[in-house]
């Protein structure tokens, strides 16, 4: 087994499309700061700038941030800079959705443990006009899986029906997907069932027919004839007294 990847080599994996030529920040080390940053209560990437300033020229390398080989001044020869928001905006922007997912994957799926639930929702996020669905492991208490809700003609069952393959491929620990009613559709159970998984659906009594068509099905469940069996029929008499 693998030893267990810090969040900083994952970071360091992520892959961006940013052109290596004249890259002054890395990507990992970018990430890195903006992790830390929001555990510490930036809200946003002026904010990160501004405690990104605060850092220590050590804990700066130790993010993996490095001084410039050949600075126009020679006087921050050793000076370690740190990104200011638009550079944070641009780098972050840099990384897709779907790689940084995959990225996490690596370490959150050895935290969740066999038999976990997760519970699925769809939130706009304050301050941005972005609409993410989210899968929240209750066992470790994280977001694991984000995805935009932001395709054409696409809701969140749709964007759960595309992803929902994948989360279990990469977290196989999930037993146990929790949601509100919105995510109550056929869709959704269809790809649980093509992932070969279990589902279970809550029906409301105010909906008469949805729940007269589930105690029909169950009833024909219970009485169904047995399957048909083969019975070894017992040997006829040979011959008839006279």
């Amino acid at each position: 087994m693998s030893p267990l990847p810090t969040l900083q080599d994952v970071f360091q994996s992520l892959p961006s499309e940013r052109k290596p030529r004249g890259t002054r920040y890395p990507t990992g080390a970018v990430f890195a700061l903006v992790f830390i940053a929001l555990l510490s209560g930036c809200k946003n990437y002026s904010q990160i700038a501004v405690f990104a300033g605060t850092l220590s020229q050590s804990f700066r390398k130790q993010l993996g941030f490095y001084s410039a080989k050949y600075p126009r001044k020679k006087e921050n020869r050793d000076r370690v800079a740190s990104p200011n928001e638009d550079t944070l905006a641009s780098v972050v922007g840099s990384v897709r959705t779907a790689d940084f997912n995959l990225a996490l994957a690596q370490f959150f799926s050895r935290l969740v443990r066999r038999g976990a639930q997760a519970a699925i929702d769809g939130k706009a996020l304050r301050g941005a006009d972005e609409y993410v669905l989210s899968v929240f492991v209750n066992e470790i208490s994280q977001v694991v899986w984000q995805e935009d809700v932001g395709r054409d003609k696409e809701n969140e069952c749709s964007c759960l029906q595309r992803s929902l393959s994948l989360i279990f491929e990469k977290y196989p620990q999930l037993a146990l997907l929790t949601g509100d009613a919105a995510f109550c559709h056929k869709t959704i159970t269809r790809a649980i069932i093509e992932a070969k998984r279990d589902y279970w659906l809550q029906l409301k009594a105010s909906h008469g027919t949805d729940l007269a068509l589930a105690e029909d099905a169950f009833s024909q469940l219970r009485h169904t004839e047995p399957l048909a069996t083969t019975v070894e029929k017992k040997g006829a008499r040979a011959g008839r007294r006279s």
